[in-house]
């Protein structure tokens, strides 16, 4: 019995639906002909159509690379000026040649500005000025009376060979009419290993008021370094 039914159902025709009318449109006659252009536009970012899919997954395989093929990391260059000086791990950063200080002690107070004119190599000069107001007199290199004063200072030096340093350093302290100089001479010599000789020789004049007066002292010693 099932038998029959199948082979009437295979050898009955096939029904069609008849196709509904545009009205002769054109457009629409072509659209409903190609029903491939009914199709919506996806606007996700995984579209449900297999063929996207796979050629998607294709085009974004990337090759797989051996770190060893890669080119090495270019070292940091540092810009002009940004480099630091060093030797053996410790660097060396340029000092300012200026030095501005306020100071006090029980004998004077002030400010001094001071620069290093020379400093590279065997030679050396240094000089320092600056205004303050002694306290008392007779404490330190300075005019016998207290007041404003205007001090200054000249530093020479000169290293002989290496082992031999010559000095010289000129004081000035002037105020209320009164002016002090002092000039000291100093020899600096290594003898011998841990032995130093060092001589010293100083002039100071005084003058007051109009007139004046002059010391000088000198000393050698030698000094043996522990």
């Amino acid at each position: 019995m099932l038998g029959a039914i199948g082979l009437a159902l295979l050898g009955a025709p096939l029904v069609t639906l008849p196709t509904p009318a545009y009205g002769g449109d054109p457009t629409l006659i072509a659209i409903a002909s190609d029903p491939a252009q009914m199709r919506l536009y996806c606007f996700s970012t995984r579209c449900g159509d297999e063929e996207w899919r796979t050629a998607m997954a294709r085009t974004s395989r990337l090759p797989d690379i051996d770190p060893a093929e890669l080119p090495p990391l270019r070292p940091n260059v540092a810009l002009p000026g940004q480099q630091r000086v060093g030797i053996g791990g410790v660097s060396a950063p340029a000092s300012s040649r200026e030095s501005r200080a306020m100071y006090s002690n029980d004998y004077r107070i002030g400010t001094r500005y001071g620069v290093q004119a020379v400093r590279d190599g065997p030679t050396q000069i240094g000089l320092s000025f600056g205004a303050g107001y002694r306290l008392a007199p007779l404490y330190d290199d300075g005019i016998n009376r207290t007041g404003a004063v205007f001090r200054g200072e000249l530093n020479l030096g000169q290293r002989i060979s290496d082992r031999a340093r010559w000095t010289q350093r000129v004081q000035v302290e002037s105020g209320g009419g009164d002016t002090f100089v002092k000039q000291s001479l100093r020899l600096d010599v290594d003898v011998y290993p841990n032995w130093k000789l060092e001589t010293d020789f100083a002039i100071r004049h005084d003058n007051k008021g109009g007139g004046g007066s002059d010391s000088a002292e000198s000393s050698i010693e030698l000094i043996r370094r522990f």
